[in-house]
């Protein structure tokens, strides 16, 4: 059998809107069911910590002991991630530096976005941000496995653009492989803004200076997410194959709080007329909140076809439909073909072949 490679990748959050959500709806039960799963076929998946939430949450200890009690219940779960096999990394949303603590509910009030991407924190708070997530980290998970290495980033909204702003922390905390792209898409919002409309056709290469840009010598690896195209008719029928798990209670959304609210803004255009707008609906980021019995088929097609997929998820997310189909594409893959989901061998491996085919 061909190997494919799959990569299952989490973003391992609070919803980061009105309502943050608690951790235990949001990120422990879940992902402990996701964990159950993967174990199951023995497959690895990338962790990309918002760590810029439990350096809040660190914080916000200092007056709400209940914090901590979060933080440690967080930590300890990361731990277990890692001595499972499975990879722990930083992921960053800036506007946790302007989130609103309500002690009565526990929960945080992220509508503030004046600072949603990195860009628009100043220099040296950018600095300073990168610093800690990395840190807080390193403090959690080093005493435990102390050659662990952080050396993969995906940024928060997928606003990894202009790179500049994050190449000197790159260097500096030894980060090489990124996960923020997806290539073809582009979004401009109230929050998110971000242009891979013209990103290489091949989702893993190496970069310098821009992410969108292949540069053979340069230092670091980007790989890309996957997009899946969406028909009309199967838009409509996931829709309402949806609405009816929802009218027989079929299905749960795990997560109990409010996301970021996200509109088009005006002014700007994709700098390739082959860009596919998050917008449009005519495709979809690869991930297991999106994927339904309705979409099966077509995310297994991918896979066989392109040899490489390239999910990017959420445990927040996810309800009882989506952990059933979780596993019923792992059970599928698995039993069909031979599956590398590791990502620094899957970056390897394909860049090792690349070069030798020059």
């Amino acid at each position: 059998m061909n190997t494919k490679n799959l990569l299952i990748t989490f973003d391992y959050e609070l919803f980061l809107g009105r309502r943050s959500g608690r951790p235990i709806d949001c990120m422990l039960q879940p992902t402990q069911l996701l964990l159950n799963t993967l174990k199951l076929y023995g497959a690895k998946a990338v962790f990309f910590v918002d760590s810029t939430y439990l350096c809040r949450l660190k914080k916000q200890g200092e007056t709400n002991p209940e914090c901590l009690e979060d933080l440690k219940e967080i930590g300890n779960q990361l731990i277990e991630m890692v001595k499972a096999g499975h990879y722990v990394q930083p992921h960053i949303h800036p506007h946790w530096l302007d989130a609103i603590y309500d002690p009565t509910t526990r929960e945080f009030n992220l509508l503030n976005i004046s600072r949603y991407r990195f860009h628009q924190l100043t220099d040296a708070d950018k600095k300073e941000v990168f610093t800690s997530t990395v840190q807080i980290l390193k403090e959690i998970i080093l005493p435990h496995f102390p050659n662990y290495k952080i050396n993969a980033f995906r940024a928060g909204g997928w606003s990894i653009q202009p790179f500049s702003d994050f190449k000197e922390q790159f260097i500096e905390h030894e980060i090489k492989y990124d996960l923020t792209v997806v290539n073809g898409l582009y979004q401009f919002s109230n929050a998110q803004l971000f242009d891979y409309s013209d990103a290489p056709k091949d989702h893993i290469y190496y970069f310098e200076n821009k992410v969108v840009e292949e540069d053979p010598n340069g230092k670091f690896i980007q790989i890309g997410s996957s997009l899946i195209p969406i028909s009309k008719n199967l838009d409509l029928l996931d829709r309402v194959y949806k609405k009816l798990l929802n009218i027989f209670n079929l299905d749960k959304d795990y997560g109990k709080g409010e996301g970021q609210a996200s509109y088009p803004i005006e002014g700007h255009q994709p700098r390739s007329k082959n860009g596919i707008n998050i917008f449009g609906r005519t495709h979809e980021v690869a991930s297991f909140e999106n994927l339904s019995l309705m979409k099966l088929y077509i995310y297994r097609k991918h896979l066989i076809q392109t040899k490489f997929l390239h999910l990017v998820s959420h445990p927040k997310m996810l309800g009882r439909h989506n952990l059933f189909i979780f596993d019923q594409f792992l059970k599928s893959v698995y039993k069909n073909h031979d599956i590398e989901t590791d990502y620094m061998k899957i970056a390897d491996n394909y860049l090792n072949l690349k070069a030798a085919q020059k």
